[in-house]
């Protein structure tokens, strides 16, 4: 089986865009907006959440770029502190997921050269 260098080049392309940015927004949904996480792909669930979005209620929000920006937002309503707390771990989660991936797509290509 030939490797498909053009294809292989896409994917990695693509990985790197994503990986470009990290975006985490933790929001409270006011119950009113049913949104089924259990089925469907992550993308019809982000599109999803991103259609209901002016009925939720930004708790905490996180972004870094590439080009070494960042902008970290916090709530400073006592009620959402537990909510807070969480984001920060699911940011670290998010970051050292990203930086699994990243290494593991260097060592790819690596191999492939």
């Amino acid at each position: 089986m030939a490797l498909n260098f053009s294809k292989i080049k896409e994917s990695v392309e693509k990985a790197f865009d994503d990986m470009a940015t990290l975006e985490v927004a933790t929001l409270t949904n006011p119950g009113t907006v049913p949104i089924d996480l259990a089925t469907g792909q992550s993308s019809d669930i982000f599109t999803s959440i991103r259609q209901n979005l002016s009925q939720a209620n930004l708790v905490a929000y996180t972004r870094f770029d590439l080009d070494g920006d960042a902008v970290n937002y916090v709530s400073r309503s006592e009620e959402v502190t537990a909510l807070a707390d969480k984001h920060a771990l699911m940011v670290e989660s998010a970051l050292e997921t990203r930086k699994t991936l990243f290494n593991t797509i260097v060592q790819v290509v690596k191999d492939l050269v």
